[in-house]
C-alpha cells in the first residue's frame, strides 16, 4: 500500500462478508467496521437453486464488493475430501493417503489440515463473478479456534454440527489428536454407517485406496486464503485473545436459542437427524480408540457446537445414547467466520 493509502486507510470502512450454504438456503452475513468497531451488520438469506448459488447471491456480493474497496469474502469448505493429520512431521502424510501434489495444507500447532487443490479451484470459480473469493477456511481451523475456550489436559471431542455435515476434533491442552469431516443427510435413517463415512472410519480399511486426480493448480497460490497466510498466524496462536471470538455464544452452554421455536415437522426431522449424529459420533470415537494411526486416550467430554438450532428432543436422544458427558454450545457460524477473517487481516 502506498503512503497515501496508509494515511487515508482509516477513512474507509472494512467490510467482512461471510457465506454459508446448505442444500436449500444460502446465508450471507455482512459486517461493516470503522476504526476497529462494528457499525453495521446485515444478514440475508437466498434460496439454493439446483444445488448451486443463485444469481441473486452473486449480484448481492458483487454489489457490496464494488461499493467498498476494502471488502473481503470468505467461506468454509464443505467438500468431503478434507483430511486432518495429527502430529508435526510430514512423513506421516502417506499413512493417511495424502499426496502433497494434490492437496494444499495449513499447519496447525500439532496437526495439518488438508483440502484438495481441485476443490480450491472449484470455490474460486464459484465466486468469480462476485469479484473473487478472498478466504477459504478449513472447518478444522474454525473448530480448533473455538475449542481453545474449553480444552483441558484430558481429551475432549469437539463437534461442529450443521444440518448436512459435521466436523470433529479430539483436542487436549497440548495437542490435536484426531479429526474427521463427516457427511450426513437430515432425517435419513442410517442403516450402514460404514458406507456413509470417509474411508478412515471404515471397519474394512484405514485409508482410502483411491485419490482423486488433480488438475492444474493455476491460481491456487494467488488466492489469499487461510491455507496460506493463516499458517504463519497459527504459529503464534498462544497469544490470541480467544475469548474475544464471539464469547457470547461460547459461554452459552444451556442450549440453542432456536430449539424451542422449531416447527413440529422440523423437530421430527431433527429427531431423525440425531440418529445419524449418534451413529457418526460412535464411529468416530471407535476410530479414535482403535485406529493405530492415532494416539488414543479416554474422551472425557463431548462439546457440541450447534450451528442451526437443534431441537431439545434431538439433544436428549444424543445425550442418552452416547453415554459421555455432553455440553451444548449455540454457535453463530457466520459470526465466527467474520471473526476469523478479521484475525487473518490482522496477522
Amino acid at each position: 500500500m502506498s503512503i497515501l493509502g496508509v494515511l487515508f486507510r482509516p477513512l474507509f470502512a472494512t467490510v467482512l462478508i461471510g457465506v454459508n450454504y446448505s442444500d436449500s438456503v444460502c446465508k450471507v452475513k455482512v459486517v461493516k467496521k470503522r476504526g476497529g468497531s462494528i457499525v453495521e451488520e446485515t444478514d440475508r438469506e437466498f434460496k439454493i437453486l439446483n444445488n448451486e448459488l443463485s444469481v441473486d447471491v452473486i449480484k448481492y456480493i458483487n454489489k457490496i464488493k464494488s461499493r467498498y474497496a476494502f471488502s473481503y469474502l470468505a467461506i468454509i469448505s464443505k467438500n468431503l475430501e478434507q483430511v486432518l493429520v495429527p502430529g508435526v512431521k510430514k512423513n506421516h502424510f502417506s499413512a493417511f493417503n495424502v499426496n502433497e501434489k494434490e492437496y494444499k495444507f495449513v499447519k496447525l500447532p500439532s496437526a495439518f489440515a488438508f483440502i484438495l487443490k481441485d476443490d480450491i479451484i472449484q470455490y474460486q470459480n464459484m465466486f468469480k463473478k462476485a469479484k473473487g473469493l478472498d478466504f477459504l477456511f478449513s472447518p478444522f481451523v474454525l473448530l480448533f479456534f473455538k475449542s481453545k475456550s474449553f480444552v483441558s489436559d484430558k481429551p475432549k471431542l469437539f463437534v461442529l454440527q450443521e444440518k448436512d455435515e459435521m466436523c470433529t476434533l479430539v483436542v487436549t491442552r497440548k495437542s490435536i489428536l484426531y479429526g474427521s469431516f463427516l457427511p450426513m443427510s437430515a432425517g435419513e435413517q442410517v442403516t450402514n454407517v460404514v458406507n456413509k463415512l470417509p474411508p478412515s472410519l471404515s471397519e474394512d480399511t484405514l485409508v482410502s485406496d483411491t485419490i482423486h486426480s488433480s488438475s492444474t493448480a493455476q491460481g491456487i497460490d494467488d488466492l489469499n486464503t487461510e491455507l496460506g497466510g493463516l499458517e504463519d498466524e497459527l504459529e503464534d496462536f498462544e497469544t490470541f485473545d480467544f475469548d474475544s471470538l464471539s464469547s457470547e455464544s461460547s459461554e452459552n452452554i444451556s442450549g440453542s436459542s432456536e430449539s424451542e421455536d422449531g416447527s413440529p415437522m422440523e423437530n421430527l426431522h431433527d429427531l431423525g437427524r440425531s440418529t445419524t449424529i449418534i451413529n457418526l459420533l460412535n464411529a468416530a470415537i471407535k476410530d479414535f480408540y482403535h485406529n493405530s494411526l492415532y494416539e488414543s486416550d479416554f474422551i472425557e467430554e463431548i462439546v457440541f457446537f450447534d450451528c442451526y438450532g437443534i431441537s431439545l428432543q434431538a439433544i436428549d436422544n444424543i445425550r442418552s445414547n452416547l453415554m459421555i458427558d455432553f455440553s451444548l454450545v449455540a454457535l453463530d457460524l457466520l459470526k465466527e467466520l467474520t471473526n476469523i477473517i478479521q484475525i487473518e487481516l490482522d496477522s
